[in-house]
């Protein structure tokens, strides 16, 4: 539950972006929501209505956000229904764009840095050449995208799920990987080098020439996923992740188990 009510403050606070003294205030909600939390549950509340009415106690962001000294700069809303239409090149920077759908639209060159496209959808959309850098896409989901080229630099990728897309020369440098589904995708020659990596899935998934190099893996898993010409030089593995990729034959002359 505690990573429920994690993602449930990252959701409340990224229209806020990063702020002196983010996590203090972070990890001190988190300890307040977690008590809510295990006192309804001691007065015999199920899980889910337990979580329900502890976020439904939780206060309002912009002025938490004035306790804490900061302005209370929202990001700019949009509209978030933008299915089967042509977007190409759009500066969508700094804007609030939960749960939009995207589905078939044509986004090749647009901009999305800063925004949080948390939950959602780009099935079958044209995104090559797009920037996300410094965005929040937590539950985010790309199923037969083009996303080619694609800037996911410093990114929030929590939960995020990415099926049957085209990722060549797409960039991940700094970006968050915490259970993100990666199936039936081409992550060719990509590069995760110094990354750590943590509770990530990659199924069905090419893996030719892709870096690993110096990386951090923890309860990553590579399902159907071709690894021997993966490169894993000088990463840093738990047991389980060491032992599935040794049966996949992937070259681990050079790594560190934990």
């Amino acid at each position: 539950m505690d990573k429920k009510l994690q993602q449930f403050l990252d959701q409340a606070f990224a229209p806020y972006g990063d702020f002196p003294a983010k996590e203090d205030v972070r990890q001190e909600l988190l300890a307040n929501l977690t008590e809510k939390f295990n006192d309804l549950k001691q007065t015999g509340k199920s899980d889910e209505d337990a979580y329900q009415e502890t976020i439904e106690s939780f206060g309002d962001v912009a002025e938490i956000m004035e306790q804490v000294g900061q302005p209370a700069t929202r990001l700019k809303t949009v509209n978030t229904n933008f299915k089967s239409i042509e977007l190409k090149e759009s500066d969508l920077t700094d804007s609030d764009l939960v749960n939009g759908d995207f589905t078939s639209s044509d986004l090749v060159g647009s901009k999305f840095d800063r925004s949080n496209v948390s939950g959602a959808t780009f099935k079958y959309a044209a995104v090559k050449n797009s920037s996300f850098v410094d965005a929040v896409l937590v539950g985010t989901e790309f199923k037969g995208a083009d996303l080619h080229g694609v800037q996911f630099d410093g990114a929030n990728l929590s939960d995020a799920k990415i099926s049957g897309c085209d990722l060549r020369e797409a960039t991940f440098k700094n970006a968050k990987l915490l259970r993100t589904e990666f199936s039936g995708s081409d992550l060719g020659n990509l590069s995760f080098e110094g990354m750590e990596l943590q509770g990530v899935a990659f199924s069905g998934s090419s893996l030719k020439n892709t870096s690993f190099k110096n990386a951090i893996l923890r309860d990553v898993s590579f399902h159907h996923s071709a690894v021997k010409h993966a490169n894993f030089d000088g990463a840093t593995m738990d047991k389980v992740t060491y032992a599935v990729l040794k049966g996949a034959k992937a070259n681990l002359d050079n790594v560190t188990v934990q």
